[in-house]
């Protein structure tokens, strides 16, 4: 075998070598860390732990804390509302992501599509509202379009800054047919 063989013959050996240690890791690793993700979807507690760490609230009626998620410093809390198309979710972000609000739009969206099943919405933007969070400003933007069914839906997305002083974000959804106007407008004050 020549020199230039074994070089390859090991870097290959080498990178299976280290392609096996993630693997055994993973296996160990991963279960465990889906099975805790995986407890807190449904965990009423627990959503309420985490979204009351994040801010201050107060529930419009038929409005109940339902779930949580805790992964990667990533943690948001699921409120379901009064019928199956309305949710608000509250979520905090590591504090390496402060100033991409964009990016951080974009996971909660992607987050909520995953947990609710609705990919594919075209939304457009309606308006903004300066809005007092956490004791800072912080601006609302509503959104309206169709999902992927056709349903009308309403979204309320805004950034603000966690208790903890990480970047947060509020994300309101609902059926703007049936939209609680009153109640979330008694959430949204009850933020300050």
């Amino acid at each position: 075998m020549s020199r230039n063989t074994k070089i390859v013959v090991g870097i290959i050996a080498g990178i299976l070598g280290v392609c096996c240690i993630i693997a055994i890791i993973a296996a160990l690793v991963l279960p465990r860390m889906f099975e805790n993700v995986a407890d807190g979807f449904d965990n009423p507690e627990e959503a309420a732990e985490v979204g009351g760490s994040i801010v201050d609230y107060d529930l419009p009626a038929g409005y109940d804390e339902q779930g949580a998620m805790n992964l990667f410093g990533f943690r948001m809390a699921f409120i379901a509302g009064p019928d199956e198309n309305s949710m608000i979710m509250l979520a905090e972000f590591p504090a390496s992501l402060a100033g991409d609000e964009a990016q951080m739009q974009q996971q909660m969206r992607d987050a909520f599509a995953n947990q609710t099943g609705t990919q594919n919405m075209e939304l457009e933007f309606v308006s903004s509202e300066d809005v007092t969070i956490n004791d800072a400003a912080a601006t609302l933007a509503t959104y309206e379009g169709t999902d992927s069914q056709g349903n009308n839906v309403r979204q309320i997305l805004g950034v603000f800054e966690a208790k903890s002083g990480s970047p947060a974000m509020l994300m309101i959804f609902g059926d703007p047919n049936n939209w609680d106007e009153d109640g979330i407008s008694r959430f949204l004050d009850s933020l300050e």
